[in-house]
């Protein structure tokens, strides 16, 4: 589903520049309209008003000061008044939010995937108030579901790669399992499903540097609400070797549903910035808005919006912002 994005600095911007180009315009019509009425061919000029016409003289017609100011006067407080409304969103737009108060990752162009490096931890879960379902994972693994028939009967955890199922306790509506302990330097997952498999909730964690690639089928993950502040490469494959003299495509990073783009740009040390502040959770495109060769079709992706858990605390995702959106080029 779209985003809504009625109240991005974008969208005020449009409405407002619409809004004075009608008047302006219906002004400017009605002016042409009423000269053309007034001023037709049919119509025999008023002379006995007019300056005498002599030789050698510059023919002075009559004129209205009142209307030649307002003419000039109001115009220009129109396009004054817009131009620094302009300027000042432009620097909002401009302004990347402050690193501490914001969620940081780098996203790497590939040939040809998109490749997520993560800055900072993240742990989400889907909203307990959909599903039923509710997880707390410390010492324990405790898993809330109900005790229904029609509640789920297995729980997948998966923890650095490797994947576990067990069986939950339907008669009781609580399932512990004690097997791990949480680390928060590892990447975990628990996807609790029904009898035919169907994923009905799911938690997550990503660590400090955790690594995912569209090229394995990884979607992006970051909070809702929150900044989120993107740094953006292009290398090679292989972009260990910094000395290398090749580097690299041309990418950009386009999210199409939330009107935000950026390019990448090969050999750029502190790479191109762009940040963004998304209000609803979902699933949502990742497209490459740059031909990068042979395989272009392939730089594909999503990107999920989730609920994120902060200190223990489940943050849902509620409130309707409106997508806050910004791109900046180092």
């Amino acid at each position: 589903m779209p985003m809504v994005a009625e109240d991005t600095v974008f969208s005020v911007l449009y409405e407002k520049f619409l809004f004075w180009s009608i008047i302006v315009g219906i002004f400017t019509f009605a002016w042409l309209f009423y000269a053309m009425f007034r001023y037709r061919a049919s119509i025999v000029p008023d002379t006995t008003e007019l300056d005498h016409i002599e030789v050698g003289a510059f023919p002075v017609d009559r004129h209205n000061t009142k209307v030649e100011v307002l003419f000039y006067v109001v115009p220009t407080i129109i396009v004054v008044w817009l131009v620094v409304l302009a300027l000042a969103s432009n620097t909002a737009v401009w302004v990347i939010p402050d690193e501490d108060e914001s969620f940081n990752m780098e996203v790497v162009g590939q040939q040809w995937f998109w490749e997520f490096n993560y800055k900072e931890e993240i742990t989400w879960q889907d909203d307990p108030r959909d599903s039923g379902i509710d997880i707390n994972w410390g010492e324990t693994l405790t898993i809330q579901h109900g005790s229904s028939t029609d509640n789920p009967v297995n729980a997948t955890v998966t923890i650095d790669g490797s994947a576990t199922e067990y069986a939950l306790s339907t008669s009781l509506g609580t399932t512990t399992i004690s097997d791990n302990a949480f680390s928060r330097f590892v990447a975990a997952t628990v996807d609790v499903t029904d009898s035919e498999g169907n994923i009905l909730h799911t938690w997550g964690h990503i660590p400090i540097n955790h690594k995912l690639s569209t090229a394995l089928g990884e979607h992006m993950i970051v909070p809702c609400d929150d900044e989120v502040v993107l740094t953006l490469f292009s290398y090679t494959n292989d972009y260990s070797d910094l000395n290398s003299t090749y580097w690299g495509v041309q990418h950009s990073f386009w999210l199409p549903e939330w009107g935000v783009k950026e390019d990448l740009v090969p050999g750029l040390d502190g790479g191109t910035i762009m940040w963004f502040m998304p209000d609803d959770p979902g699933t949502f495109d990742i497209r490459c808005a740059e031909y990068c060769g042979m395989d272009h079709s392939k730089m594909v992706g999503f990107v999920d919006v989730v609920s994120p858990i902060n200190d223990g605390v489940y943050q849902n995702c509620d409130t309707d912002t409106g997508v806050k959106k910004q791109g900046d080029g180092n």
